[in-house]
């Protein structure tokens, strides 16, 4: 169950930063997050009305929040960050980043999986930047050591997210995603507030990925919930591989033999991951 929720949220996630960077081609990025955080946090709190709760602990409160701040904040670092860099530095290493954080905190702490189960995180670890590499000729605005700071925060952020979520109790049902809906609509909402920033209509492709990330986000949460935080993260972080097929159907982007290679090792890590469990 841990693997399927993974990796339906990572496919839908995927599209969803597909068209939220579509999005951002005519609108700021902050705009974008702005209306697709705010229609999750409408929206997220009816579906977890209709799922149900057991109790609601104040603490899965407050990592929902600390999670939405962390996500909204990554978000914003890593469009700027592709917006004035270059995509092959920084998307692999923000991927891999947010992947390698909770699991070098599950091997810290002494989790305990079955040795099959290491052998296909391993193996997921691999795919994952060479999902998410580009190549990119064009030109840079800034260093290749903000393009790395950039990727390595922003990583840190989404893992952040990862992180909290996993830590809150079955107890709450959905509701702590729901609350990082709102602490990043609220953080967003500062910021452009703060910048001077006017949030205007709602972009249509950024309400398609609001929609999109409510499903998402209630998939990579019960799956964080019940399952080993290490496994659901890195299954999680496969969103490019949505992301680079789209955009190869409708931007006609090459993919490359990086590309293919961490698609058959993503195939290969997930199901020795599933078969070990």
């Amino acid at each position: 169950m841990v693997v399927l929720l993974a990796l339906v949220a990572a496919l839908v996630s995927g599209t969803a930063d597909y068209l939220g960077g579509r999005a951002t081609v005519r609108h700021s990025a902050l705009t974008v997050n702005f209306w697709a955080q705010l229609l999750q946090s409408l929206l997220l709190p009816m579906f977890v009305v209709l799922i149900g709760w057991k109790h609601l602990h104040h603490g899965d409160i407050v990592l929902g929040l600390v999670a939405g701040v962390a996500a909204g904040i990554a978000y914003l670092l890593f469009f700027h960050a592709l917006a004035a860099g270059r995509m092959s530095v920084i998307a692999p290493l923000a991927a891999l980043t947010t992947a390698l954080v909770p699991v070098a905190a599950d091997l810290i702490g002494g989790v305990s999986l079955a040795g099959g189960r290491w052998a296909g995180v391993a193996l997921a670890l691999i795919a994952i930047p060479a999902l998410a590499y580009r190549r990119d000729l064009g030109s840079t605005t800034i260093s290749l050591r903000r393009e790395i700071l950039y990727a390595v925060v922003a990583g840190f952020g989404f893992a952040g997210f990862f992180m909290a979520i996993g830590h809150t109790s079955t107890d709450s049902g959905q509701w702590p995603v729901a609350f990082a809906a709102i602490g990043a609509t609220l953080t967003m909402g500062t910021l452009c507030v703060v910048r001077r920033v006017p949030v205007g209509r709602p972009p249509r492709l950024a309400l398609v990925t609001g929609a999109l990330m409510v499903g998402s986000g209630l998939a990579i949460t019960h799956a964080l919930q019940v399952g080993p935080i290490a496994v659901a993260t890195v299954l999680g972080s496969l969103y490019p591989l949505a992301t680079t097929a789209l955009a190869h159907r409708f931007d006609h982007e090459p993919v490359g033999r990086v590309n293919v290679a961490g698609i058959v090792i993503a195939i290969a890590g997930a199901a020795l991951i599933a078969v070990s469990g």
